[in-house]
């Protein structure tokens, strides 16, 4: 019998094709690694820098110029601060307003749970981790196809 799999354009246009797929995946793979390490990093040391915070309620207030200010009790006593307009936004939506104090600072308050940075830093490399084992399986391919 003759082996016509040499013969064929379709079958070595294929392995092409999972070859290609193949490195596509490392670079992938290698860019995700690089890239989302260090804002894994850079986010989890971000979280321990700051601490923990503490869900608190907040009272929001307007102060004699109309801006919206809030006011909660932390560490046996009362603080306060202006909010910005996006943060007096957020706490109208809320049907409770609470904000998170610092455990080491409590005149430190911010409206949501996390900060911009940390979320930011956390989720694309979160991102870039799951491109990287999606990259990683897909380099494989041509081990397990070829």
């Amino acid at each position: 019998m003759r082996d016509h799999s040499a013969a064929d354009p379709a079958v070595g246009l294929t392995v092409e094709i999972i070859d290609a797929v193949g490195l596509v995946g490392e670079i992938i793979a290698w860019v995700g690694l690089i890239v989302g390490l260090p804002l894994l990093g850079i986010g989890l040391l971000t979280r321990s820098v700051q601490g923990p915070f503490t869900r608190t309620s907040v009272a929001v207030l307007d102060d004699l110029e109309d801006r919206p200010m809030a006011l909660w009790s932390a560490g046996g006593r009362t603080c306060s601060r202006s909010l910005t307009a996006s943060e007096a936004r957020h706490l109208a939506e809320l049907p409770e307003p609470v904000g998170y104090v610092s455990e080491r600072d409590p005149e430190r308050m911010r409206v949501e749970a996390r900060s911009p940075v940390e979320r930011a830093c956390l989720t694309i490399s979160f991102v870039m981790l799951g491109a990287a084992v999606v990259g990683f399986v897909a380099s494989f391919l041509p081990v397990f196809w070829g």
